[in-house]
């Protein structure tokens, strides 16, 4: 797909947002997990591996071909993850996207890489060969 005809990326302020949404839906789903660990005053960490396993499938389920490339809060937000020619992930780079984001994110390399990039792309989408762009109404430029 050429640059001329590509859908324009999505704005850091859309993506963040669409974090913050999938954010808080997985809190509601494991903070009853989170709490029992908490009051069982034992130190377990299967939980933790739980939800980094849980959270890793959940993104690249919606960000793969089965979720259309949107998350919940992406559909809100109408914004979608491609592949760089315009289809949709495969769960392989869904996945491998949802890794790089997550270690990324952690260190501030993926937000610091989409707001520094000229065309919005972050670290994460270069490597795994995708790239978030506007849907629906929000399309235009």
């Amino acid at each position: 797909m050429s640059t001329a005809t590509r859908a324009p990326s999505a704005p850091f302020d859309a993506r963040f947002r669409a974090y913050l949404i999938d954010g808080l839906i997985l809190f509601a789903a494991f903070y009853p997990l989170q709490l029992f660990t908490l009051l069982a005053r034992e130190i377990n960490l299967w939980p933790q591996v739980l939800l980094v396993v849980v959270t890793h499938l959940y993104w690249a389920a919606f960000w793969s071909r089965l979720g259309r490339g949107q998350s919940l809060g992406m559909r809100i937000t109408r914004i979608r993850v491609v592949r760089e020619d315009g289809g949709d992930l495969d769960f392989a780079h869904a996945l491998l996207r949802a890794t790089l984001l997550f270690f990324g994110g952690g260190t501030g390399i993926v937000p610091l890489s989409i707001i520094l990039d000229p065309d919005g792309v972050g670290l994460h989408d270069r490597l795994a060969g995708s790239r978030v762009i506007r849907t629906g109404k929000n399309a235009e430029p």
